[in-house]
């Protein structure tokens, strides 16, 4: 009998001509109820009989029109909701007001009582009118969803939030059979809301869904349906690390301005993102302060093709600046930028220029030409082993290069330079960390040296979620690849930060501060490396170290098991964001460092890796090289290379 049934709602679809009739049926049968009702059944046979056609000819045309008007017969009754419920309202609200009107003017015109409608039944007849037809409908839908539709195969779905986003999300959940999901429940942090229905659905509290209901009806997935500004980024960790503890897959509706022309399908339903697991809430951006320093500037932004970069450079399209000079020698990936930016930011002023920042020719010319009046640095080498394997190369660009842009910004009285550094800069143990640290020594270096009209800002945090290289988008192409997925090291942790996070922090330290600072954001708890692994694989719908293995490496040269934002040197001091903090740092003797960086160049050009590392290490004392070949030369005293013994003082 139910393959019977599901044939029969496979095959047809009630014509529309059809459902029009029926209802024009169903309208005739109701003012013959209506009639029964006002006269609690006594009538005449005969006379009733005469009365009910002659009065049939007269309600019949007006709900024909308002029928045809709503349009309520065009929809497919099996699929029938809110939005037919609502046609239906106006429809019959239309017809009876004209039923009325019509019986007021008969009244008044010379013919046969038989042609008077009594107000009441007009009004009973609206009301049974309204019930019958919405109610054949919703028996017909739910013969559909009963044995119409054959949920063998489909997915037992929960849905977080019962709210009007949940409710949104299970009428389009149940609508749409290629979803292939059933939704047997809501979970909701609402107390008042636990043990009530919605939709004809229970609502369960966290507790109960996960220590009963998961495991009762057997549920495959939970859809997250809650607004981003009604829940924390604390909060959402904690239940989707609760989903992935349970081996449950996790979905989330994408917010409302995110739909497709505001419509909202089961498509639209996306994958967490691991950036949703961060468990911090992100910072929030000085619109005010930005905007007005930004105001008709010429920005000059190096490395502008990088993860970083590139991010600075979409955010100040959102500005008023009078121009932006992305800089960058990788000529393919500023290509892919510029063509970006063309169609995403029409009409916006910008200039792409290949160079690299080692180059003082070239470099010189840019600032010649146009004049910037804010420069942000995100040009250098940052890949551990690569640096650890190439010592010249992390002096030449990330020093070098640093160091030259730092000089022209000087000399061409730009008014805020703002520099890209790391938390491998705090007590480094490998030569890129080494060399950001450098830079950082340098820079404040020049800024205590004289007065100068340039305010140099230094910028430091973790690791970038997503950016080029980084440990999410190797373990997302290793899990794709079907494992296994490597980790360094059982213990190793970060800190994490998303690519638009990072970059509103360098917008901001840009207007803040006098120059000399580094500021430091907080970057929350650190991410077992181990533990990110576990949860992206279980987001892929895979279960760790069963369909996706993990494997130790151990550590890579210079690579180790923690990061530090601040030396042991340095403390902080608050500023007014409540999520960035100034590192209070080192007095430098401008010509010393200044001696010291200018040799480690020029030695970059001739000497040996050793003898570099060496000359790093002599410039950062703190430098402690871990599990590197670099290791044999901890500590290198000064005198070993000829350099002044006061640069370590101070």
């Amino acid at each position: 009998m139910d393959v019977l049934i599901q044939k029969q709602f496979d095959k047809h679809n009630l014509p529309r001509k059809l459902v029009l009739a029926t209802d024009l049926a169903i309208t005739s049968l109701a003012l013959l109820t209506a009639y029964l009702l006002r006269f609690n059944l006594q009538i005449d046979k005969v006379s009733f009989v005469q009365v009910l056609v002659q009065q049939v000819c007269i309600i019949l045309p007006i709900y024909l029109v308002a029928f045809m008007w709503s349009g309520s017969y065009r929809g497919i009754i099996r699929h029938s909701g809110i939005e037919d419920a609502s046609r239906f309202a106006v429809a019959v609200s239309l017809a009876t007001g004209a039923a009325l009107l019509v019986s007021l003017v008969i009244r008044q015109l010379p013919v046969s009582q038989v042609w008077f409608i009594p107000f009441s039944v007009i009004l009973i007849h609206a009301f049974l009118v309204s019930v019958m037809l919405m109610g054949y409908r919703l028996i017909i839908r739910s013969l559909y969803y009963t044995y119409g539709v054959s949920r063998k195969g489909y997915r037992a779905v929960l849905i977080f939030g019962a709210g009007d986003l949940g409710q949104i999300t299970w009428r389009v959940l149940e609508n749409d059979r290629l979803s292939k999901a059933t939704v047997v429940g809501f979970i909701d942090d609402n107390k008042n809301l636990v043990g009530k229905r919605l939709c004809g659905i229970q609502i369960y509290s966290e507790r109960q869904a996960f220590e009963k209901v998961l495991a009762e009806e057997g549920i495959n997935e939970i859809v997250f349906a809650v607004s981003r500004d009604k829940i924390t980024s604390s909060r959402k960790k904690e239940l989707f690390d609760r989903c992935l503890k349970h081996n449950v897959h996790v979905r989330e509706v994408p917010p409302v301005k995110e739909w497709i022309d505001g419509q909202f399908s089961s498509q639209q339903i996306r994958e967490i993102n691991i950036e949703d697991l961060l468990g911090r809430d992100a910072i929030w951006l000085d619109q005010a302060r930005v905007a007005e320093g930004l105001q008709q500037a010429v920005v000059l932004v190096t490395g502008a093709a990088g993860s970083i970069g590139s991010e600075i450079v979409r955010q100040l399209m959102s500005f008023n600046t009078r121009q932006v000079i992305l800089l960058d020698q990788a000529e393919s990936a500023l290509y892919d930028l510029q063509n970006e930016l063309l169609k995403s930011f029409p009409g916006a002023s910008f200039e792409v220029v290949v160079a690299s920042v080692t180059n003082a020719f070239r470099m010189r010319r840019v600032f010649e030409t146009y004049r910037p009046h804010y420069v942000f640095n995100a040009a250098a080498y940052k890949h551990v082993p690569l640096m650890e394997a190439n010592p010249a190369e992390a002096i030449r660009v990330n020093v070098g290069g640093t160091r030259l842009v730092a000089d022209l910004s000087v000399e061409f009285g730009v008014k805020k330079f703002v520099m890209v550094s790391t938390d491998k800069a705090v007590n480094p143990t490998n030569v890129m960390g080494a060399s950001k640290r450098i830079c950082e020594i340098y820079i404040q270096a020049l800024t205590q040296s004289h007065k100068i009209e340039t305010q140099f800002i230094t910028t430091r945090f973790g690791n970038v979620l997503g950016s080029n290289g980084s440990v999410v988008p190797l373990f997302r192409k290793q899990i794709a690849a079907g494992g296994p997925v490597t980790v360094t090291h059982p213990d190793i942790i970060r800190y994490f930060m998303t690519i638009p996070e990072a970059c509103q922090l360098v917008l901001e330290a840009g207007f803040m501060g006098k120059g000399g600072e580094i500021y430091v954001f907080d970057m929350g708890e650190p991410v077992k490396i181990y533990d990110l692994a576990v949860k992206m694989i279980s987001l892929s719908g895979l279960k760790p170290n069963v369909d996706i293995p993990i494997h130790f490496t151990g550590l890579r040269p210079g690579e180790k098991l923690y990061e530090e934002l601040l030396a042991d040197e340095e403390n902080t001091v608050p500023t007014h964001h409540p999520k960035i903090k100034a590192a209070r740092v080192r007095q430098h003797q401008y010509e010393v460092v200044d001696l010291a960086v200018g040799e480690l160049i020029k030695a970059a050009r001739c000497e040996s890796d050793a003898e570099l590392v060496c000359r790093m290490k002599a410039l950062v004392p703190e430098f402690i090289s871990q599990n590197s070949a670099f290791s044999q030369f901890d500590p290198t005293p000064p005198e070993l290379l000829d350099l002044p013994k006061n640069i370590i003082k101070n």
